[in-house]
């Protein structure tokens, strides 16, 4: 076990934390770790053989320290945590190799402090009210990073320099000096003149100077100077001792803040103001400091929806395949975010019931990349940063799980997708993936999925299973560190590929079925085609397109035209011949068949136009006239009125069916 690190979620004995610290025995251990275990580092759990992570089966104890067989300890934080001259480094629950401990765990103290920054977050006390304890090690390393940026704090001085670069003091020129008179004119060799120069010996400076010299000195004895990767500070030799007692110090440090106008040099004021008026001046006062957080998942979500450029902050008239003049109307300035809407509440008595800030499904990303090269086709990723170690073992060729994610979770997942499946239709994204992203230290793209078969369909909606993606973390910390992002070209490196049969089958039969339910007239002559049914006995489809499901409603789409170009009359709209069947007079079979085959041929030409070209008109009579032209039985259909239908009928079917 490699001295002083600790892994997240891992069960420990008292024993082993104090094997695991240096020169503690036994009493020490349990005095520290009741003080962790008060500030929530700790948590002490009854043992449960074989299980690493915390679940709800863990029964979590309070007020209780001991080093019994039944009593484990379990680390509830990343980060580093100094307490009483003891460092704990606990690193995420994920990493199971103790090989590169501490490189891992600088890069992971990298990322949070990037998290933090972002956030702005300095957590300068540990604990609340009564209990509240200065946070040294924190305000430590911002005092270091700031210097490391700004440099020291500075207070200018005002100097006389003799032919110096700045304004010329003329009086003090001509009184002070000597001039050289040459045709009853003065010339002046030696020019005062006034200079503004930083003062080195200014008090505040030195102070700052001693306090980051102090930093600098305990983080190294520590051990900590390395893994923060920051250079050791040497500016001085004084003490604060040599600048005045406690009080006297924060005295000049407070008038100097009401003086000083500049915003950053206040803050830096102030946070020395804080570090020493939180000094520990009595020994039996605790030393405990932490960096880090007890909330590593909202750090792993930060990065996931960085790495993924997570649109859901977006208008949605900026995202792929939006058309800003449709969506004017509609969506206006709406960002994706808002698509999905909050509950509504009513009263019997009052309707217009005022809603406050209520809350809504809130997922936590969205990522919309093209899946083919010419970008006619997009995928609409509905991700979830998930921070679960998901495993399988397996135990006489059966498999168990743990570490998932809890019923709410899955259930959310697929409720995200139905929220977001009506904009989907209307946007034309042509598939949808649903997506759990978890940490790992190799990474799996093909892991496995989760599927509940209550919510696969609902209704006349098919709902993605969710596929168990294991993302590389060190990988996706670097690429947050370096402000990069997974480009379109390297998505499918760390998410399942679409394969052409699933987007086929999102794309065309999901929409078909929606398009049924529709109350349009397509439907209506459906319906009517369904009554046929009952009162005429079934209908009869070609043999070509009897499994074929977007082909036949195609080919019902264009049975009326049909009738009006051979029979003068449309079959399925007009009562007075509803003894009367098209397909069964003349040479109808073999209409019928061509009709199938050109049905097929529409089918495959719609699947391979573009968003846009599916609104052109003429691009679509163009392809018509060629899926009938060389059919002699329904050419005919290609001519006068009968063309223009076609168009209108199938311009209508795209409508609504594919845009």
């Amino acid at each position: 076990m490699t001295k002083g690190f600790f892994r997240e979620k891992k069960h420990y004995s008292l024993q082993e934390i104090a094997d695991n610290l240096n020169n503690i025995d036994m009493e020490e251990t349990g005095r520290i770790v009741g003080i962790l275990k008060k500030y929530g580092v700790i948590k002490a759990v009854k043992n449960k053989a074989d299980v690493e992570d915390l679940s709800n089966e863990n029964i979590v104890l309070t007020d209780v320290v001991d080093n019994s067989s039944e009593i484990e300890y379990i680390f509830d934080y990343v980060g580093v945590v100094a307490v009483e001259g003891q460092v704990f480094k606990c690193y995420p629950k994920y990493i199971k190799s103790t090989e590169c401990l501490f490189e891992n765990l600088k890069q992971v103290l990298k990322v949070i402090r990037k998290y933090n920054a972002s956030e702005q977050l300095i957590y300068l006390f540990n604990g609340e009210d009564d209990s509240r304890i200065f946070n040294k090690l924190a305000v430590a390393l911002h005092l270091l990073e700031t210097y490391y940026a700004d440099g020291l704090y500075t207070n200018q001085k005002d100097i006389i320099e003799t032919n110096g670069e700045g304004e010329i003091l003329w009086d003090r020129t001509i009184n002070e000096t000597f001039a050289i008179i040459q045709d009853n004119k003065p010339y002046y060799v030696e020019l005062q003149t006034q200079n503004t120069v930083d003062n080195d010996y200014d008090y505040f400076r030195r102070l700052h100077e001693c306090v980051l010299t102090q930093c600098s000195k305990e983080l190294v004895d520590t051990g900590l100077l390395d893994l923060f990767e920051l250079k050791e500070v040497e500016l001085t030799q004084e003490n604060l001792s040599d600048f005045g007692d406690v009080s006297y110090i924060l005295y000049r440090l407070q008038s100097e803040i009401q003086t000083q106008y500049i915003t950053r040099k206040q803050n830096l004021l102030k946070t020395i103001y804080t570090y020493i008026a939180n000094a520990k001046i009595d020994k039996n006062d605790i030393s405990y400091s932490l960096y880090g957080t007890n909330s590593f998942n909202l750090v792993w979500e930060k990065v996931c929806a960085a790495n993924f450029e997570n649109v859901l902050d977006k208008k949605i008239v900026d995202l792929p395949l939006s058309d800003s003049t449709g969506n004017k109307s509609e969506y206006k300035n709406m960002t994706l975010r808002e698509v999905i809407k909050a509950p509504r509440w009513k009263n019997t008595k009052y309707p217009n019931v005022i809603e406050p800030k209520v809350k809504t499904l809130k997922p936590d990303l969205v990522c919309i990349y093209p899946v083919d090269e010419q970008k006619k086709d997009y995928c609409f990723g509905i991700y979830d940063a998930k921070y679960y170690c998901i495993d399988y073992q397996v135990h006489e060729g059966k498999a168990s799980i743990s570490g998932q994610p809890g019923v709410g979770d899955v259930t959310k997942q697929y409720l995200y997708q139905l929220a977001f499946d009506n904009f989907i239709g209307k946007q034309g994204y042509r598939y949808v993936q649903n997506v759990f992203l978890c940490p790992d230290e190799v990474g799996d793209k093909q892991y496995g999925w989760v599927q509940m078969d209550i919510l696969n369909h609902i209704g006349n909606k098919k709902l993605e299973d969710i596929a168990v993606v294991k993302l590389c973390a060190s990988k996706m910390y670097q690429l947050y560190l370096d402000n990069q992002t997974i480009s379109e070209n390297e998505i499918n490196q760390y998410i399942p590929e679409i394969t052409e049969n699933e987007k086929v089958d999102q794309n065309f039969s999901n929409r078909m079925l929606t398009y049924l339910t529709k109350i349009t007239n397509a439907s209506k002559r459906a319906d009517k085609r369904l009554e046929m049914k009952v009162d005429e006995g079934k209908l009869i489809y070609p043999k070509q397109i009897k499994r074929e499901l977007g082909a036949k409603i195609i080919y019902d789409a264009i049975c009326p035209i049909a009738s009006n170009a051979f029979y003068g009359f449309n079959r399925y709209e007009e009562e007075i011949h509803k003894n009367m069947v098209a397909e069964d007079i003349g040479n109808s079979y073999s209409r019928c068949s061509q009709m199938a085959d050109a049905a097929i041929e529409i089918e495959k030409n719609i699947k391979n136009l573009s968003e846009r070209e599916l609104q052109d008109e003429e691009i679509i009579r163009s392809f018509l006239k060629k899926c009938f032209e060389d059919k002699a039985d329904i050419a005919s259909m290609t001519e006068g009125r009968s063309l223009d239908m076609l168009v209108e009928t199938v311009m209508e079917l795209i409508r609504n069916v594919y845009l």
